[in-house]
């Protein structure tokens, strides 16, 4: 097991270019230098240097070694600073992060419950694209984050905390359809909001549009549930969103009708391995509470 003082001595190498550079750095003999580098490399059985007329190269192995270190480092600072937060709650951060479909009105009501409770706590709340929900987790700061698609990471606990409908979104004073029942098959001369393909929505739409054997005459494609909201709104067309999505739509702007399907929408909470705190199991409750809480039709 490599010491702290051996990845010491590997950083200054990097960082200086020379076994020399590296001594007057950390003032120490440069034959030390030497041979714990030479050891570094039988440990993990790497050459990180190539040694060409006294010159140092860094290999691609140490190149990749440095990135893993840094992060490392990066984990343990985080680590120090959440340790110092539960050490003094006046100054705790709940940092959570959201997809946008759920960022805009499911996660800040969860969110306001939690911090009802805690006046102490302050909060950094961020919106996340698909890509970025792994990296977030897994900088060592996030404590949380919730989607509506789960995360696979040996280093994530990823778990369904509550289901949602589909919901048809129709422009304000569109009279096509009573609030007793919802026939897709209308709607099929409208213009659509839908969704890139090989996402969450986007492949809820499709099969709820297979499943009624309707194909829009017309589509525009969007990639954020808020943006298709936002059109419905503006009087574009219809679409189909979760749920959470259309609890902050401005309800004075369109109509919100309950899609017939069985199909749902499954949002997940999801906590880094490494920092599952008691603010966290919090959220997870108020977030729970207000899956159940009655806000749609």
């Amino acid at each position: 097991m490599l010491t702290f003082r051996q990845i010491e001595v590997f950083k200054a190498v990097m960082a200086c270019g020379s076994l020399a550079g590296a001594a007057r750095e950390l003032r120490i003999a440069q034959p030390t230098v030497t041979r714990m580098i030479l050891r570094m490399e039988d440990q993990l059985g790497a050459r990180l240097f190539n040694r060409v007329r006294g010159r140092l190269t860094p290999t691609q192995e140490a190149a990749r070694f440095l990135a893993e270190i840094d992060r490392a480092f990066e984990q343990m600072r985080s680590a120090v600073e959440r340790a110092a937060q539960a050490a003094l709650p006046e100054r705790s951060v709940f940092r959570c992060g959201a997809s946008p479909s759920i960022g805009r009105g499911l996660v800040p009501a969860a969110l306001a419950r939690l911090l009802a409770g805690l006046p102490s706590v302050s909060l950094q709340l961020d919106i996340l694209t698909v890509s970025q929900v792994l990296p977030y987790l897994l900088d060592g700061s996030a404590d949380a984050a919730v989607t509506l698609f789960p995360v696979l990471h040996h280093e994530v606990v990823s778990t369904p905390v509550g289901r949602g409908r589909p919901m048809l979104l129709l422009p304000a004073g569109d009279a096509g359809m009573s609030s007793g029942g919802v026939n897709l098959a209308e709607l099929a001369e409208r213009a659509w909001i839908v969704f890139q393909p090989r996402s969450v929505h986007g492949d809820m739409v499709a099969g709820i549009l297979s499943d009624h054997g309707l194909r829009p005459a017309r589509t525009h494609m969007v990639r954020f549930a808020e943006t298709a909201v936002a059109l419905v709104e503006a009087g574009v067309g219809v679409c189909i969103v979760d749920e959470f999505s259309a609890r902050a739509a401005d309800m004075s702007r369109l109509r919100c009708l309950p899609v017939p399907t069985s199909r749902r929408y499954e949002a997940y909470l999801h906590r880094p391995l490494a920092a599952r705190g008691e603010l966290t199991e919090q959220f997870a409750r108020c977030l729970k509470d207000e899956l159940r809480a009655p806000s749609m039709p």
